[in-house]
């Protein structure tokens, strides 16, 4: 009995301790993706877990709770029944102070305008590496990349990157390396904490002569939330594409390859 009571005191003592060391910033993480999810980032040498899908009804696992939630929800790719249906979540958790030293910053703190200026300075993207599985090297994935002067238009202009970022409408131009040239309308919405960056590609993407994703058939969302101490970053690719025996294999892999870029993109620009 009395060694019954030892442990009990014991485990209470460590279920204290971890209450103690879990901190208010760690618990609104929680919050917004749940224990089970929290504790696979922690796992992950990254801080990061992803989830993809080829079921033309696939459900959004990792999308955090949000302000935006529901409109990413809502704002999901139609799909047809004969067509190759893709979704990619990634989900990151980055200790503000581990971005500050990858991008050599003397600031102390990143404020959600931060990443509001970052998520707008789309001219940063070009010349940003990817690693080729098909080469199997490092190579640059976006040859020219910039904001143009609205939609049609291949013109470049500044980055459009001042200011609360909720509403703007913005166009870009990116050159890919395997999809060519690209253009892309970019929606954000900022409020309180969070930050969401839409691009919905405006034109045919595809390669080899050969296009299954067509105009309007494929989203990315930049989900970005302010937790204290730490951003959670929730990066999502939402398409439906044709010609599904080209593009099984083609599609997972260079979208795998891509939102991997994005990530090392962000994490070094602060």
């Amino acid at each position: 009995m009395k060694l019954n009571l030892k442990k009990l005191v014991l485990a209470s003592l460590l279920a204290a301790g971890f209450c103690f060391q879990l901190s208010a910033d760690d618990a609104k993480v929680i919050s917004l993706v749940g224990q089970a999810n929290f504790d696979k980032m922690l796992a992950d040498s990254k801080n990061h877990i992803m989830y993809t899908s080829e079921d033309m009804n696939s459900k959004l696992t990792l999308l955090p709770k949000s302000t935006y939630s529901s409109k990413i929800t809502g704002g999901r790719i139609p799909r047809q029944e004969k067509n190759f249906s893709y979704l990619c979540e990634n989900l990151y958790y980055l200790k503000k102070d581990f971005l500050l030293k990858q991008s050599g910053s003397s600031a102390k703190d990143i404020t959600i305008d931060d990443v509001a200026k970052v998520c707008r300075s789309v001219s940063k993207m070009q010349g940003m590496m990817y690693h080729s599985s098909t080469k199997k090297k490092d190579m640059v994935l976006y040859k020219k990349c910039y904001m143009v002067s609205g939609l049609g238009s291949k013109d470049p202009i500044l980055d459009q990157n001042t200011g609360n970022a909720n509403g703007q409408v913005s166009y870009c131009l990116q050159d890919d390396n395997s999809f060519g040239e690209n253009t892309y309308k970019l929606s954000y919405f900022q409020e309180g904490d969070t930050l969401l960056m839409e691009f919905l590609i405006l034109d045919k993407m595809g390669f080899l002569g050969v296009y299954p994703i067509k105009p309007e058939k494929m989203k990315i969302n930049v989900l970005v939330t302010d937790c204290g101490d730490s951003l959670l970053l929730y990066l999502c690719t939402d398409l439906d594409a044709e010609n599904p025996i080209l593009v099984k294999k083609q599609i997972p892999e260079s979208m795998g390859e891509r939102m991997d870029a994005i990530y090392k993109w962000f994490i070094k620009q602060f």
